[in-house]
C-alpha cells in the first residue's frame, strides 16, 4: 500500500480544476423550469430543422419510410417536451421571463399565415400559467420589456 501525500501543488491543482465545476452550479440543482424550455427550444428546432429537410427529401411528392419515421420521432420529442413545459409553473421572476421569451420566439418562428393564431395560442397559454397558484407575478412593464411581439393580456 502506497501512501500519496497531500501537497500543496496537489492541493491547488485540484482547486483549479474542480473550481470551475463547483461555481457552475454543482453544489445547487438547476431550475426544473429553466431545464424544460431549454429542452423544448431544443426539440422545436430538431422539428423544424426535419421539417425542412423532409421538404428537400421529397422525392415525387412521397417521403422515403425511414425519413417519415424520423420525422415522426421529432414530433414526438416536441409533443413530450412542450408537455412537460406546460405542467410547470414559473414561481421565480427568472423562470416567468425566460417562459415569455420562449414563446415569444415561437410566434416570431411561426409561419406568416399562422402567425396571428400562434400568437393567440401563446397569449391563452401564457395567462393560463400565470392564473395557477403559486405563479410568479408578472407585472404589465415586466411584459412589454420582455415580450415586444406579444401583446400585454387583458387582466
Amino acid at each position: 500500500m502506497t501512501f500519496h501525500a497531500v501537497t500543496r501543488r496537489g492541493l491547488f491543482g485540484g482547486a483549479i480544476l474542480l473550481g470551475p465545476l463547483l461555481r457552475t452550479g454543482m453544489a445547487t440543482p438547476p431550475d426544473p423550469m429553466l431545464a424544460a424550455i431549454r429542452l423544448a427550444e431544443a426539440a422545436d428546432t430538431a422539428h423544424r430543422a426535419a421539417g425542412l429537410l423532409s421538404a428537400s427529401r421529397m422525392a415525387g411528392g412521397v417521403l422515403t419510410p425511414e425519413w417519415r419515421a424520423e420525422r415522426i420521432s421529432t414530433a414526438k420529442a416536441r409533443f413530450v417536451a412542450r408537455l412537460t413545459l406546460h405542467g410547470m409553473t414559473p414561481t421565480t421572476r427568472d423562470a416567468a421571463a425566460a417562459l415569455v421569451r420562449y414563446y415569444s420566439e415561437r410566434v416570431s418562428h411561426a409561419h406568416p399565415t399562422g402567425a396571428h393564431g400562434a400568437r393567440r395560442a401563446a397569449l391563452r397559454r401564457l395567462r393560463e400559467v400565470f392564473a395557477r397558484p403559486g405563479a410568479y407575478p408578472l407585472d404589465r412593464t415586466a411584459w412589454a420589456s420582455l415580450s415586444p411581439s406579444l401583446p400585454i393580456p387583458a387582466d
